[in-house]
């Protein structure tokens, strides 16, 4: 159909373009490590919001406390959000072991994570607050990495690479290959100023800034995005370290990932939707002119996703299988099983096999590896025999799983108008 070969190479030309961009500013812009030139620490604290964290509240405040900084100069800060089982009681007694760090426990009704960090920063004592989920753990030394990029009086937000944490299942490990991809674009684009989200997981902002800015929306269910387009809209830099990490918890399964990414779908679309007018708009810079139209073209992308594999799986599928029961299923007879038809039909398959779109297919695949290749690098990690399976799959089947995901999630997002809720996990 000549309408499927127009939106593919459309797609195509779309990718292609994203890809060199990227790839470009990567060679072009600089890319070293934050050195340091601080001749006093600044006094941080650390905020962790928690609902129902029983599992893991003790082991992320011990991360903090296991934190390589002046102890004198950190506080944490946990704010119990109405949870129903224990996450209470077991903050109050891990902090009793905080390592000289001064703890303080915050027992709220349930009002959703923005309004947990609210009601945090309101009692902050800190010149700079750190935002990390209550199944999230920070490695020692992030912090001293991610303190350096505020001497930048223009740079509101610093984020930390986020990895996933003991990947166990093949989910988890299609999403650990993921997490490390992202974190290498986002560096990309932190070299430009287009970072549009300051996930959960340890991310440090300027407190004067976002009480300047109201704090963080507590009707939005993707909070740290919705702050990031925010300070974008301010003309204040985001910044994302490369040699400073977290590790966090990822969905398990596909039906964690749904819940997950569902929230995440529909909550790009409304924020993306409430500010709308950043878009192509060069007041914003690469941000307004690149950022905003790719995470556009991305989600398009998703939907095309879905339209190449109905085309070219579940149509000719259905096709097979009508026409096996025209034939009452008689296997010999579909298949015909003479040599000479076999090696004929394998002919005629080869030669009208549309190598041009194979071909860009082939070449987009070998990018995406080099990038990869390069993620691994940029993150301190190593390419390990045990994820080459995930690593197929993760080209082959988990984008198109993502991209299912998105189309229900456009469809609930549809179907239920836009509503705001509680906003809880990543």
């Amino acid at each position: 159909m000549l309408w499927i070969d127009i939106i593919f190479w459309m797609t195509y030309i779309i990718s292609l373009y994203l890809t060199i961009f990227l790839v470009l500013t990567f060679f072009e812009a600089p890319m070293r490590k934050k050195k340091s030139t601080l001749t006093k620490y600044p006094f941080i604290s650390v905020i962790i919001p928690a609902y129902n964290e029983e599992k893991t509240i003790a082991d992320t405040m011990k991360s903090v406390f296991s934190i390589d900084y002046p102890k004198n100069l950190i506080e944490l800060i946990v704010v119990n959000d109405g949870s129903n089982d224990n996450t209470l009681k077991l903050a109050e007694k891990t902090s009793k072991n905080a390592n000289g760090i001064s703890v303080k426990i915050i027992d709220q009704k349930n009002a959703g994570k923005g309004a947990a960090m609210n009601n945090a920063i309101r009692q902050a004592k800190g010149e700079f607050i750190v935002s990390l989920d209550a199944d999230s753990f920070v490695s020692p030394q992030t912090l001293k990495k991610m303190v350096p990029y505020f001497e930048d009086d223009q740079i509101a937000s610093v984020s930390a690479i986020m990895k996933v944490r003991n990947p166990k299942t093949m989910v988890q490990k299609m999403q650990w290959l993921e997490y490390i991809l992202y974190a290498f674009v986002k560096i990309i684009l932190s070299s430009i100023h287009c970072i549009h989200v300051t996930p959960g997981p340890f991310s440090m902002y300027r407190k004067k800034v976002i009480q300047l800015l109201g704090g963080f929306d507590e009707k939005s269910i993707v909070e740290d995005q919705e702050i990031a387009y925010r300070l974008q809209k301010n003309h204040y830099k985001l910044a994302q370290t490369y040699d400073g990490d977290v590790t966090t918890i990822a969905p398990s399964t596909l039906k964690t990932l749904y819940k997950q990414r569902n929230r995440w779908f529909k909550g790009s679309i409304m924020t993306l939707y409430d500010y709308r007018s950043l878009i192509f708009n060069k007041k914003y810079g690469d941000f307004g002119m690149f950022q905003l139209p790719s995470i556009v073209s991305g989600m398009l992308l998703l939907l095309v996703v879905i339209l190449m594999f109905v085309k070219g799986v579940l149509v000719p599928l259905y096709e097979q299988l009508h026409q096996l029961a025209l034939l009452n299923f008689d296997l010999f007879l579909y298949y015909n099983t003479t040599f000479s038809n076999i090696f004929a039909g394998f002919l005629n398959t080869i030669f009208s096999y549309d190598y041009a779109k194979l071909f860009v297919i082939v070449i987009m695949l070998m990018i995406n590896l080099a990038i990869i290749i390069k993620a691994h690098k940029y993150t301190d990690e190593k390419i390990k025999v045990k994820y080459i399976i995930p690593l197929i799959l993760f080209f082959i089947v988990y984008y198109l799983i993502l991209s299912f995901m998105w189309i229900i999630s456009i469809i609930d997002l549809i179907r239920t108008k836009r509503t705001h809720s509680v906003s809880w996990k990543k």
